[in-house]
This record gives C-alpha cells, structure tokens and sequence, in this order.
C-alpha cells in the first residue's frame, strides 16, 4: 500500500543511518509495512520496528528520522492500527525526559556518544513537542486509538492541566471498555505526577469506582490509581472489591477449563503471525472476554504496589485471598504472602498460619509454593511448626536420596530446620545417612537447632565425610565440612584438620577455628597459610580468623589484615574489617587504617566504625558516624543495632531513630524494588528485637 502519508520518504537517506543490525535501508519497508491493509504485514512491520529502529528502547538516528513518518501514519485514518503506532512513539518518548547523564556514556569517543544521546533527546523533544495532535484522538472512530491516546498524553504533553480537563471530558461518553480503562489509568497517572490534579483526580477516580457497573478490570483498576494518588479516598469495602473481582475471575477460568474451553481465536481478518506482536495481541484479545484470571492477579499486584506501606488494607486482602474458596486465588495469595510477609513486617501470624493452611489441601503445586514461602518466612513462623512436623510425618516415604530436597518431604524439612525445630533432626540424619545430596547452609540449619541436634547429628555427618570412597560433589563435601564445624564433636577435629591440607581449605580453617583453642595443634597449618601471599585474600583470611580463635595471639593475625586492608577490592577488605573487629583492642595498630576507610564514601562506613567501637570504645569517635549511617545505608541497620546495645546508655542520642524504626510498618532492607523479591527476615527480626531493648531501656 502506498500513501500521501509516506511522501517524501525516498528523500532520506536511511543507507547513511543505523539501527540495532546495521544500516537502516530497511527502514522504508517497515513505515510502508505499517500502512499496509494486511494485518500480518503490519504485525511483521511493528515487530520489526521494536526489534531493530526500536530495540529494546535504544533510539538511532534511523528512529528519529522515523518519527514524522510515524505521526503521518497515525493522522491517516485509512491505516490500521493506529493505536499500536502511538504506542511505538510513546516507547520512543520514553515515560519520562531523557536524562543525558544516565543516556550517555555507551561510547569511549565523545562525539560519537555525543551522537548517541542526541537521538534519545531529539527525539523525545520531537514527540513531546507534538503530543497536541493525541487529544484529538480521544474522539476517534476508532476504539484502538481513543484507548491509546490517554496514556500518551498523560505522559508526553506539556499541559497536564488541559490534558486533565480532556480526559474528564470524554470520560461520561466513552463506551469501549478498554478505552474507558485507558482513561482512568491516564487519570491516576496524572494526579500522581502533578499534586496540583490530585485532588481532582481522586475525586474524579472515585466517581469512575462508583460508577463502573459490571467492568472489573476497571474497577481494579482505578482502585490501584487511587491507591497511588489519593489513598484517602479509597473506599471501605476497598479489600471486597478486589476479592469479589478475583473470585469472578478465577471462577470464570474454572469453568473455560470445564468446558475445554482455551483462549480465544483471533478474528479472521487477523491471521496470527511468528511475531511477539502478534502473540502479545492474541493475549489481549483472550483477556478482552471478561477479565483474565492472570490479568486479575496482575492488577491486584498493582493494587498491593500501589498501596505500598498501607499494610492493614495490605494484610485484609492477603488474608482474604488466602482464604478464598478458588484455588487459583489462592495459589496467587501464596506468592504474594511470600512478598508481603519478607517486606513488610505482619501485624499478627494470621497470614503465616493461613499460609501454613494450604498444605492440608493434598495439591503438590500449591503445597510446594506455600513451602517456598515458609522458608523465606521462617523466623516468624515458628506457630506453624506444628503443621510442619505433621506434614514430614505425612510425606516421610515421599522422597528418593536423589533429589530429596526438590520433594515436598525435603521442602518442609527444610522450613522446620530453618526455625531451629529440632523435631527436624531425625528426619535429616535419616536423608544425610542415606546419601541423599547435602543441602546449602546445612550449617545454617544445624546451627539453629542448637547445640543438642548438633550433637545428634554429629556422627553422620563424620561417618558421611569420612566415609569410604570419595564424595564425588565438591559442594556437597565443602557443606559437610561446614556444618561439622557447626557441631564442632572432639572427635572429628583430627578429620577437619586433615582437611586443612585438601581443596577445601577455606571451609575446613573456618570449621577448626570453631574448636577454639582445643584446636592447638592445627595452628602451624593456619599459619602457614594465613602467611602465604600466594593464596588468596579470602583464604588468607579464612585462615587467619581461624588463627585468632584458636590461638587468641594478634601477631599473627595483624599482617594478613594490614594486607588485605589496602586491597581495592570492597568484598575482600570488608571481611578484613570484621576481623580487626573480633580482635578488639589487639587490632590497635590498624586503628589509622580503619579511620581511612571510615571517612572515605566509597567504603563500607558502619561495619569499619563498628571495628572501631570494639578497639577503643570510643562512643563519640563512633556513634556520630552510626546514626548518620542508619539513614544512608538501612540494610546495615542490624549491625547498627546490635552495637548501639553495647554502648548502652550511651546511645541515647539515636532513641529518635529506634522509635521511628519499630513504628515503620516497611522491613529495614526494603529498598521498594518491584518483582518477586524477598527480603532478608531473619536480620530484621534481630533488628526489631534489639531496638526494642534499646528503647525499653533508653526510653525515660
């Protein structure tokens, strides 16, 4: 197909330009592809504009050059599928101003990054610049565009304000479902982005919500946008909606599946192509019917991001989801708990015993993914032990030697071992006696059921290292070492010294350093190697930790640290500083070193004055430099803690801080990062336990 559209399109000289795979002769094909009255050419078109004059969101010279042609496309009312050319320059825009700074630096030679980052700017002013010619798109014939237009006016155009006024305008006369949704989503966009429309914008959300008839992806979705920009008007039944809308969802997928039904067929006059495009169109379309069981749990993630530290809405949804009668809903309540319960701290157990309550179902897949969490969450889910213990009796002849840990069996294992239960101890002689795999962090575990389930444990993990025949998985023998140490039985420090000799040095000098100084003789060993500068810096150090442990002596100690001190590797000298600190006043000499690193910006700040408190004990060369780090590095706030308990009284000056900490309903680590992240519990845990003394005793 041909159009006035594309006149002047020969004129340019795409040869001279590039894009991702090279030069852009191609390019012309593609704009005509566009245009073209063939569904599948235009697929293969746009596909190809996002895989090469677009890839992955790079902007060429070819791509900028490409944007008048682009916008003549969209103006032609002949052309199809407008709506995904707005897309594309929305994509090339990109949702904020290109920023030069995080843009550039690609390329060695300036010019030619120069270059680089005159193609994002340039285009991203042309697009902007343009984005008048969107509002008249709200009121076109064709549904695709009118849906297309509000997002990108909610993000390109220069006039939020008579964007706002458009959007309100057109909102009481739209009748696409998707178009309308369209619209409210630009709606919550805009009151988040401008706090002068927020007010507004709530309000008008609100109305949409009360309005939204029988749509419940609309009505998820507005409650996500008032979650983000006016959470004050998020109505009481706000956790009914979400769940009622989840239940009609998963119910509707429940019965498509009774039925054989799968996802819907494209409409005949659009064949389905070999191109993401196509794909992503053809799940649109499936989604279009109702609403998607998958889609609903997507907006109801956005919901919970949305509504971010308002944990009691938070934890009401959760547990309802986890309660539903459709398995489905629950099996994505699961996940969610696992996000919910590492990030934010709960405001009771409901949400772990409701978790801990999907394994009585008998459905490996929802079991195994509650399991999951359960592991993640174990420092506070120690009233599901019980349910655990049962679960391992259950499943007990459940699982093979060789893969044991994948089984359910071998997932509940390990969340009972993880809280320190040592009901768990029989069933993990029984895995470890049979030469079932040896699990990462054994010593971990072992460590945690204390010192009587060590001693239990104790003789199979020598008979198992010591055993006939080679362990032919190094990682499996390296773990053995490990958690052996972790017992730390007379009787097996003449097998762990010998290792000190092996390939598994780093882990045996650790396991011997825990015997302390009943490990005398394996001292001229640790010596040797803690002096040897041909190994390296982590062994070194392995070994000279080991050194103090059982010997108690600095002289040997201090040079590996004095070394390792001035490495440039971060990794490396922050395991040195911790050491220093587990000398205390031994480590004198390194002081200078260390007050180096504390005041340079690019070191580990707090972990350097907490070797320094242990030196010298000098609060306020120290606590200064720690309540000024609480706020600038949160995920060492733990360690923080812990020292602010030994200064005692002294610490009084951080009290503002440990209050604001225990009333945070947010995890200290949790730095907001979207996707299936899961934060550290077990350190938060000890966090919140020690501020509590401090404050218990700090507090007038």
């Amino acid at each position: 197909m041909t159009t006035t559209t594309l006149t002047g399109i020969e004129d340019v000289d795409w040869a001279s330009m590039n894009h991702a795979y090279g030069d852009a002769s191609d390019v012309p094909d593609l704009l005509r592809g566009l245009a073209s009255p063939d569904p599948a050419e235009r697929d293969e078109a746009l596909d190809g504009m996002y895989g090469a004059v677009h890839h992955q969101g790079d902007v060429y010279d070819s791509t900028l050059a490409c944007v008048p042609f682009l916008f003549g496309l969209v103006a032609d009312a002949s052309v199809r599928d407008r709506g995904a050319i707005v897309g594309l320059l929305r994509s090339i825009a990109g949702e904020e101003v290109p920023d030069p700074e995080e843009v550039g630096g690609l390329f060695e030679d300036e010019e030619e990054d120069a270059a680089w980052v005159a193609n994002f700017v340039d285009a991203a002013a042309l697009i902007r610049g343009r984005a008048d010619v969107f509002l008249g798109h709200l009121t076109d014939p064709d549904p695709e565009l009118r849906a297309a237009a509000p997002g990108a006016l909610a993000h390109l155009h220069a006039d939020p304000a008579r964007v706002f006024a458009a959007l309100r305008a057109r909102l009481p006369v739209e009748r696409d479902g998707e178009a309308v949704r369209s619209l409210a989503r630009a709606v919550g966009v805009l009151g988040v982005r401008h706090v002068e429309l927020r007010p507004d914008a709530g309000r008008l959300l609100a109305e949409i919500l009360a309005s939204g008839g029988g749509d419940p992806e609309l009505r998820l979705t507005v409650l996500a946008q008032l979650a983000r920009c006016a959470p004050d008007l998020l109505p009481e039944e706000t956790v009914d909606i979400a769940v009622e809308v989840m239940r009609v969802a998963h119910e509707d997928e429940s019965a498509a599946e009774e039925d054989g039904a799968g996802a819907q067929e494209p409409p005949a006059e659009r064949p389905r192509t070999d191109t993401m495009v196509s794909y992503l169109r053809d799940l649109e379309a499936a989604h279009r019917a109702g609403i998607d069981a998958h889609l609903a749990d997507d907006l109801l993630r956005d919901l919970h991001i949305a509504l971010d530290d308002r944990t009691e809405e938070r934890f009401d949804l959760l547990h309802a989801q986890l309660r539903a009668p459709d398995w489905g809903q629950r099996m994505a309540a699961v996940q969610e708990s696992g996000l919910l319960l590492t990030g934010w701290r709960a405001p009771n157990d409901l949400a772990v015993v409701l978790l801990a309550r999907q394994l009585i179902e008998h459905d490996e897949r929802l079991s195994r993914a509650a399991l999951n969490e359960l592991a993640c969450v174990h420092p506070i889910a120690h009233v599901v032990a019980d349910v655990l213990e049962v679960c391992l009796t259950e499943w007990e002849d459940d699982w093979d030697p060789s893969d044991w840990e994948d089984s359910l069996f071998g997932r509940a294992l390990k969340a009972l071992a993880l809280q320190g239960d040592a009901r768990a101890v029989p069933y993990l002689a029984a895995v470890l006696g049979s030469g079932g795999g040896v699990p990462e962090y054994l010593d971990h575990w072992v460590e945690a059921m204390g010192p009587a389930a060590g001693a239990r444990l104790a003789p199979v993990l020598h008979g198992r290292l010591a055993g006939p025949g080679q362990i032919a998985n190094g990682y499996h023998r390296s773990r053995l070492i490990s958690a052996l140490g972790t017992c730390a039985p007379a009787a097996s420090l003449p097998l762990l010294t010998a290792a000190l000799y092996g390939d598994h040095c780093g882990p045996a000098c650790t396991a011997v350093g825990r015997y302390g100084s009943a490990a005398a003789e394996a001292a001229p060993r640790l010596r040797e190697v803690a002096s040897d500068a041909s190994q390296g810096d982590l062994l070194r150090l392995d070994a000279a930790d080991a050194l103090w442990s059982v010997t108690g002596a600095s002289d040997d100690v201090l040079p590996v640290l004095r070394d390792v001190l001035g490495s440039d590797r971060w990794f490396t000298r922050s395991r040195a500083v911790r050491i220093a600190g587990r000398l205390g006043p031994g480590a004198a000499p390194l002081v200078p070193r260390l007050r180096e690193l504390m005041t340079d910006g690019a070191n580990r700040t707090t972990e350097t004055a907490i070797a320094l408190w242990h030196i010298r004990a000098d609060v306020s060369e120290v606590l200064p430099v720690l309540i000024d780090q609480w706020t600038a590095a949160p995920d060492s706030r733990p360690e923080t803690a812990a020292c602010l308990l030994e200064m005692g009284s002294a610490a009084a000056p951080a009290l503002p801080l440990l209050q604001r900490e225990l009333a945070s309903p947010r995890r200290h680590n949790n730095s907001g990062a979207q996707g299936n992240m899961r934060y550290d519990v077990a350190s938060d845990e000890a966090l919140l336990r020690d501020c509590r003394r401090l404050v218990a005793a700090l507090e007038p």
